[in-house]
Order: C-alpha cells, then structure tokens, then sequence
C-alpha cells in the first residue's frame, strides 16, 4: 500500500513538473512573441505645407488656393498600421475655411508611407472675415492646417492597439508673391504613451 502511494506522489511530481516546464516554454514563447511583434508608435513627419494660389485680389476681395499637409508615417512595428479616413481641415483665424477627407489605408510592419490630403480653401468664407482686408494689404493670410490619422496597430492577427496621429501646421500665405511658409508639429498618442515632434518648417523662398 505504501508503494502504490509512494508510486503515486512520484506520478504527480512528474506530471506537475511537466506542466511547470511547458508553463515556462509557452511563457518564454510568449515573450518572444511580445517583443518581436510588439506595436510601436509610428514615426511622423510633416513635409513643408505646399500652398497654390490660383486667384487673388483685393478689390472686389477674392481668394482661390489650395492647401496640402503631407505626412510622412513611418511604421518602426512587424505589424501593419491601419487607419481609417483621415480627415483634413484648414481654419482663417479659428473660423473654419475648409475640409477633405483621405480614404482609408494601411502601412505595412517596417514601411513608409505617405498621406496626402489636399484642401480647397472657401475664398468666400475668407473674403468675407472681418480680417481679409488688413490681412490682405498686409500682403500676409495666416491659415491653420490640421490632419487628423485615427488608426490601429494590428498584432498577430488577434488584437489591436489604438494609435492616433495629430499635425497641426501653420501656414503663413503671401499672397502678392503666390509664396508660403508653414512650420508643423505632430503628435502621436497610444493608450500608453503620447509623443510629440516639431516644429519642422519651409520658409519662403527669397524674391
């Protein structure tokens, strides 16, 4: 009797090495699994503003351009980002003065990618503030450009990470030249970590 509890003990022992050491294994497996495919922040950066004026005048006032942000994504992660409509916006002194909207996307584990949103500036809504007028003898339109990447980063096919993505460019418009300068900042927030970059900038070029 006493053998057969001793064969026993000896019997659990094992089987709960065995399941102590395939524990470790799939820990370790685990772990290893985490770091390869871990997501990281994706890296930002927003190219000079370009800007075409098509149409300007003073008397009667009118404005026809065109503001574009390009933003460079760059994606440090094995997993693919994907975002859905990036949404683009331009403000004239905190009034809004247009809006686009870029498909959806993805950027693959270690690639690049680069978004475009163009946005058509409402002349009429500019012509119409209170400040076209001394804005515009100045010779100088102060603009805001903001895009907005909402996304997530996907891991191993089972679940995914919130990233969002932030650049918000100051655009300065010289209108009697058709010249600009922008300085952007961007930034990026996950459910852990918020990252901030810039200003980067473009002045205009000398006349």
């Amino acid at each position: 009797m006493t053998q057969k509890k001793s064969g026993t003990r000896k019997e659990h022992k094992a089987a709960c090495c065995c399941l102590a050491g395939v524990v470790a294994v799939l820990g370790v497996l685990a772990l290893v699994f985490y770091l390869v495919y871990r997501p990281r922040p994706p890296r930002v950066v927003a190219t000079p503003v370009e800007v075409t004026i098509e149409l300007f005048s003073v008397l009667p006032p009118k404005l026809k351009a065109v503001v574009g942000v390009h933003v460079v994504v760059s994606n440090p992660s094995n997993s693919p980002y994907r975002y859905g409509e990036a949404l683009a916006s331009v403000t004239y002194h905190g009034e809004p003065v247009g809006a686009s909207v870029v498909p959806p996307g993805e950027v693959g584990g270690k690639a690049t990618k680069v978004i475009e949103p163009a946005t058509v500036v409402d002349g009429v809504k500019v012509a119409e503030s209170p400040h076209f007028a001394s804005d515009a003898v100045a010779g100088v339109l102060p603009f805001v450009a903001v895009t907005r990447v909402e996304g997530k980063a996907l891991v191993l096919q089972s679940f995914e990470v919130s990233v969002s993505v932030e650049v918000v460019c100051y655009v300065q418009m010289y209108v009697f030249h058709g010249e600009s300068s922008s300085s952007c900042a961007s930034t990026v927030r996950t459910a852990t970590e918020t990252i901030s970059s810039g200003p980067s900038g473009r002045a205009a070029p000398n006349t």
